[in-house]
């Protein structure tokens, strides 16, 4: 078990997880590795790490329920909500679809969207394409929309082209470097819901659902290991409830735009 992360003892578990693509593969790989070992070292687990090249066809394998853990938008989890369950999300943050803009565009308001094509990551991406669609359907404005695959090409595509739009999410955005989002403003940015949920597939046993949970709060309360929250977008982790969290987003009547 050399290719995973976590514990490599003979009984040792384990178990694939795979993180929705909203930046690259060596990225998702470097920002999840070293807080996967951790968890896996605290739940005798090793995490194979299994990758798509797209939010799309992580959505295919997801709804398979092929993954034993996944990070996943909060839509992604309505979606599949009879085979995983939300195990853990951030506390503090909430996710707000945004609409980005190049700083040297003469683009100022809404209206001027129309006509006008629209970076988004993939159909289905929840902030920055179900949100974002769904505001501008509200607002009367046409757009031609090009889906480039992940949130990392919407921004550099704006900021290479002052004729372009996009699509994105508070929280990759602000990853981004300052060099980049120097390049970039943001034009609309939509009320926040509960971020992206870690979640774990319903028929694991209880116990270890409950050990890896665990183990994301434990490991969290030691100040060495705030730097490994930060890379993977949850600051602060919390126990959540899809109940209370995600079943709420239902009501938003989203389904209209999901491809």
């Amino acid at each position: 078990m050399k290719d995973c992360a976590g514990e490599h003892s003979a009984d040792a578990k384990l178990r694939t997880v795979s993180i929705v693509p909203q930046f690259s593969a060596s990225r998702i790989h470097s920002d999840y590795w070293p807080l996967l070992t951790e968890i896996g070292k605290r739940t005798n687990i090793c995490f194979k790490l299994e990758q798509q090249k797209s939010i799309p066809s992580f959505e295919v394998v997801l709804k398979s329920g092929s993954y034993d853990y996944a990070f996943m938008n909060p839509y992604h989890q309505v979606m599949v909500s009879d085979i995983y369950q939300p195990i853990i999300r951030d506390k503090q943050r909430l996710l707000t679809g945004i609409i980005v803009t190049n700083k040297g565009s003469n683009i100022n308001s809404v209206q001027q969207i129309n006509g006008r094509t629209l970076l988004l990551p993939a159909p289905n991406a929840f902030g920055a394409s179900l949100l974002t669609r769904a505001y501008l359907d509200k607002k009367n404005i046409k757009f031609n929309p090009k889906y480039v695959k992940t949130h990392q090409n919407v921004y550099r595509g704006v900021a290479r082209d002052s004729e372009l739009i996009g699509g994105g999410v508070n929280n990759t955005f602000n990853r981004e470097s300052d060099e980049l989002r120097s390049n970039l403003s943001v034009l609309v940015e939509t009320p926040g819901y509960p971020a992206h949920p870690f979640s774990a597939l319903k028929e694991l046993p209880p116990e270890e659902i409950k050990n890896v949970q665990n183990a994301w709060i434990t490991i969290s309360k030691d100040s060495n290991s705030k730097n490994l929250f930060r890379q993977v977008q949850i600051k602060i982790p919390i126990k959540a409830n899809y109940t209370q969290d995600y079943a709420p987003l239902k009501n938003l009547r989203l389904e209209k735009y999901v491809q």
